[in-house]
């Protein structure tokens, strides 16, 4: 599928959750997102600053959402402008110990030579354990064939709460790619699996109308041999950010 399919169809899914719920019960937010670097799952993708927006709009279980990734330096091109726009369909049920949600992903590349691709996820969140983990398998259904398996969690620490915030959240992650994820990534190894993992600190503060989120995070792969295509030499560890988030 290309990629102006991809979004016209996410587009349009989106178009009718927004058409047929009522505006009463319609929950949205715009993140407005400025990173270091943009690193996804250990993968440098671009080691300069990066502008990240999303909209994101959900009624009952369906949700959906789209977001981009533009590159604020020339250094690695396409300075202003989207090197990536992402769309995403859900559908999530509670049940009385766990949450599920299932997950349509497409990724587009616009003004570059990437190749786009789809992912469909499922995934559980056991709400009443430490960290409320959640544990997700996706399958790359398009250019890349292959599986990835992603452990998440959630805490908050209890410390820097004030009157504006209930306090520093860490959020971790690990996630592990199989043979064929790994050649489509990472093609220059010879690995048979591909781990990484991550770390983020995040001070949410309520601001105006809005959430401002200070960030800090840590990302990387386990083989310390593995590097980003592009990147050969060097990596990109830390990252810091700062999230603006309006409801809406």
């Amino acid at each position: 599928m290309n990629s102006r399919l991809e979004a016209t169809t996410a587009l349009a899914a989106l178009a009718a959750v927004l058409v047929a719920a009522p505006a009463a019960a319609l929950d949205g937010r715009l993140d407005l997102s400025v990173q270091s670097a943009y690193v996804w799952r250990g993968m440098v993708v671009n080691d300069k600053p990066v502008l990240q927006p999303s909209v994101t709009a959900s009624e009952g279980g369906l949700s959906g959402s789209v977001w981009a990734n533009v590159n604020l330096t020339a250094d690695n091109g396409y300075k202003g402008e989207a090197s990536e726009i992402d769309y995403w369909l859900a559908y999530s049920f509670a049940g009385s110990d766990v949450d599920w949600t299932f997950t349509y992903y497409a990724y587009t590349f616009p003004h570059t030579a990437s190749v786009s691709t789809e992912e469909v996820w499922a995934n559980v969140t056991f709400k009443h354990a430490p960290f409320s983990p959640s544990l997700s398998a996706i399958r790359d259904v398009d250019a890349v064939q292959g599986w990835y398996i992603l452990l998440t969690g959630t805490q908050n620490l209890g410390v820097l709460r004030t009157r504006a915030s209930d306090g520093l959240v860490l959020y971790l992650n690990v996630g592990r790619g199989n043979k064929e994820y790994c050649r489509g990534y990472l093609p220059e190894s010879e690995n048979e699996s591909v781990t990484d993992y991550g770390a983020r600190l995040e001070w949410p503060i309520r601001v105006g109308p809005g959430t401002l989120k200070l960030q800090v995070q840590y990302a990387s792969f386990t083989d310390p041999d593995l590097h980003s295509p592009g990147f050969e030499g060097e990596r990109v560890n830390w990252i810091g950010g700062v999230v603006y988030s309006i409801p809406f």
